[in-house]
């Protein structure tokens, strides 16, 4: 308060004290009478330090320069300051300021804005958030997508031997102002001025545990993965997502009792081939067909136009792809799906460049940064896309209410791509997936839709022989990026929020024919596909294949 006090006085009498300077140098320059000693003492004084007027003027301006200076810097930074604290305290720019600070993942600007504000209301103990889609932690440009990988606490070698559990040690700060300042200026300090290191998380809780870099090596995805070994942060807001229903979900069977038996991988394949029923919609359907544009639609279902395959892969959009050199032995592969828009030029040599199918949402369609209509990436290969829907999975309601203008896009792009193979998703699959997932979990999921990694690869599971996933579950690669093609980082790709990506890898876990190695080393999973599942059970036997 004292230096503001001198400040401002300082400012209101420096004019006066310049202009008492000047007249006192104007006076000693005029021939002056006797009477006048004062200024005459003055000016006897001026010429002892013989400093001529001029010069005292570009002293003065350079003075009162260098003042405005000084207070101009002053200014600014209190404006700089003033419009960081906005910036992390806005809901609407989740940022590394807001990362460093509240120790939430932050979001950056390669995800679309058209839709990815995340509105929040901070009203009494809890936050009220306004769109059910929209929760710290989701990822909108994409986030119908398997993502990188996490950690587990058990790890099956090859060889059979199960290595002893470890506990992670939390990274100790380090530094001269580690040792000063309180963590959470360090953390600041570190995520605007240093960067990130590859592999941190800057989240709180078990989090950090999952990606950091004492983190221990070698181990794969634990198919008892729960909610309870999310971190704090995540928890919540998966808890948030477990208590909406947007789509009118009826749990029916053994869904959330923890006493319930766990099925056996067969058992599991067995289940899925049996009440899951993969289908698109074809003209027939009401209401599509008493509308215009129905013979848009292929007249036949997905699978009786595609397969039967041999082998097939499925490509994730995982940042763990970056450096995995996977690119040939993926595009050895009869088929390829792909997700969204997930690109192969440039990214040759780690996810290869062949796409037979490429499954994409309703939300990719709608918005203008991935330019669905325009981008040649979507024109090469078969089209399928999804929509979120009731899980009534009823066509007249969700027709007139979609989570996004869904059919809209698909009659512009069918306009101007007419040859090219284009599929909806029956909203029938979806629930059916959701409801496999839910009956073989001990704890209530999200009243979601399935991720598309997971509907991508049952559907793969319906056209192939054999199916070889990529980084939908652990490698040694993982990494905190969601995407190998673009740059922003968030705990949820891997463990999930809007979608219940952590029960979906618990099922792939349990059902995967392939070597814990396998994962680990290439991130590769190995199922069955359905026409090689035998479920015929003899008296007393499981399912083989």
């Amino acid at each position: 308060m004292q230096a503001l006090q001198s400040s401002i006085h300082s400012f209101i009498h420096s004019p006066i004290h310049l202009f008492i300077q000047r007249r006192r140098r104007r006076s000693c320059r005029a021939p002056h009478p006797p009477a006048v000693s004062s200024e005459v003492h003055s000016c006897k004084f001026s010429h002892i330090l013989q400093i001529p007027g001029a010069a005292m003027d570009r002293v003065s301006l350079l003075w009162r320069l260098r003042r405005r200076a000084r207070r101009g810097a002053v200014c600014m930074a209190f404006f700089c300051i003033c419009m960081a604290l906005l910036y992390a305290l806005c809901a609407e720019n989740s940022v590394p300021v807001t990362d460093a600070i509240f120790g939430v993942r932050a979001r950056t600007r390669a995800q679309p804005r058209a839709h990815s504000v995340i509105k929040v209301l901070r009203g009494g103990a809890k936050p009220m958030y306004i769109d059910p889609q929209k929760l710290p932690g989701v990822i909108p440009g994409d986030p119908h997508r398997p993502i990188p990988v996490l950690s587990s606490p058990n790890h099956t070698h090859e060889g059979g031997d199960l290595p002893s559990k470890r506990k992670s040690r939390e990274r100790e700060p380090s530094g001269f102002l580690a040792h000063l300042l309180p963590r959470p200026f360090t953390r600041a300090l570190e995520t605007l001025f240093g960067g990130r290191r590859r592999g941190e998380l800057s989240g709180k809780g078990g989090d950090a545990e999952f990606f950091g870099p004492n983190g221990p090596l070698g181990e794969v995805w634990d198919d008892e993965m729960s909610s309870s070994m999310l971190g704090s942060r995540l928890r919540r807001v998966v808890q948030n997502y477990q208590a909406m229903n947007k789509y009118g979900v009826e749990v029916s069977g053994p869904g959330g009792v923890s006493s319930r038996p766990k099925l056996s991988g067969p058992e599991l394949l067995c289940q899925l081939k049996d009440k899951v029923e993969v289908t698109t919609l074809t003209p027939d359907l009401q209401p599509f067909s008493s509308l215009p544009w129905a013979t848009q639609l292929p007249p036949k279902s997905l699978t009786a136009d595609l397969g039967p395959y041999k082998s097939c892969a499925v490509v994730s959009s995982a940042g763990s792809l970056r450096y995995s050199g996977l690119g040939k032995e993926i595009d050895s592969h009869d088929a390829v799906l792909r997700f969204n828009a997930a690109p192969t030029t440039g990214y040759e040599k780690d996810v290869g460049s062949k796409t037979t199918i490429r499954l994409i949402n309703s939300q990719v369609m709608a918005s203008d940064d991935h330019r669905f209509l325009s981008s040649s990436l979507y024109s090469s290969g078969v089209l399928v896309a999804w929509d979120p829907a009731p899980f009534s999975a009823d066509l007249t309601q969700w027709y007139n209410r979609t989570d996004y203008p869904i059919f809209i896009q698909y009659q512009r792009y069918r306009r101007l791509h007419p040859l090219q193979p284009f599929y909806i998703l029956h909203p029938r699959f979806e629930w059916q997936v959701w409801q496999r997932i839910q009956d073989n979990m001990a704890e209530p999921i999200q009243r979601n839709p399935p991720s598309s990694g997971f509907l991508g690869t049952v559907l793969m599971m319906s056209l192939c022989e054999v199916v070889h996933v990529y980084e939908f579950l652990p490698s040694r690669r993982k990494t905190e990026l969601c995407h190998y093609y673009q740059r922003f980082y968030d705990a949820a790709c891997t463990l999930g929020a809007y979608h219940p990506l952590l029960y979906e890898k618990n099922l792939v876990k349990r059902m995967n024919q392939g070597s814990d190695r396998d994962i680990f080393t290439h991130g590769r999973i190995t199922l069955p596909g359905f026409s090689k599942v035998n479920c015929t059970q003899a008296a007393g036997g499981s399912p083989g294949h």
